[in-house]
């Protein structure tokens, strides 16, 4: 990986030519959260839409989603910084897993696909059932049941408005994500650090 320099106003210039950020105030957006946003772009890691989108709902510009709703970490050094859930299509795997892997799940759609099963053995429409229901069935409950799991965006509330500092992934561990917060509070929300 390349390391490159950017000023703020470079990293607005990419940001302002995004159809994501056309509604949002990128005041309130780190130069560290856009360089990552920059960064997944351009290297094609993440649809960056699926983020945009989300911080639009948290705005109250677009109809919230299916994802988790926001919550506030609950141990340092993250304490009272909020997190919220974004999801790729990368993350579809894992939300079927995390959907086979709970509330016996599984055993629901067998006995389910024996109940529903005329012929009394196991038959093709049998084996259709339990494949459609373990992968597109499980998927569709987490969405029905705003479930839907991913990487997250960090922020911070002040005054009845949303501070996106930057984001995270879960393989890595709270004391990055808090560098990196630090160095959001440093380079463009001072004012922040003091209300943690």
């Amino acid at each position: 990986m390349i390391n490159v320099s950017l000023s703020r106003s470079e990293l607005l210039a990419f940001a302002n030519s995004l159809p994501g950020f056309c509604y949002v105030d990128l005041s309130r957006i780190s130069s560290v959260f856009i360089a990552q946003i920059m960064q997944l772009y351009y290297g094609r890691i993440i649809n960056v839409f699926n983020i945009t989108n989300k911080i639009e709902s948290l705005e109250g510009i677009r109809k919230n989603s299916s994802i988790k709703n926001e919550s506030e970490f609950r141990y340092n050094p993250l304490k009272r910084l909020m997190k919220v859930h974004f999801t790729d299509a990368r993350f579809i795997l894992k939300n079927i897993i995390n959907k086979l892997n709970g509330d016996d799940y599984i055993y629901k759609v067998v006995d389910e696909g024996f109940n529903k099963n005329n012929s009394g053995y196991a038959d093709d429409d049998f084996f259709k059932y339990i494949c459609h229901q373990l992968t597109v069935g499980a998927y569709n409950e987490k969405i029905e049941m705003k479930n839907m799991t991913g990487e997250w965006i960090v922020f911070q509330k002040y005054n009845g408005e949303n501070y996106y500092l930057t984001l995270w992934s879960h393989s890595e561990g709270d004391e990055n994500i808090y560098k990196r917060v630090c160095i959001a509070y440093e380079q463009d929300f001072p004012f922040l650090k003091n209300i943690l």
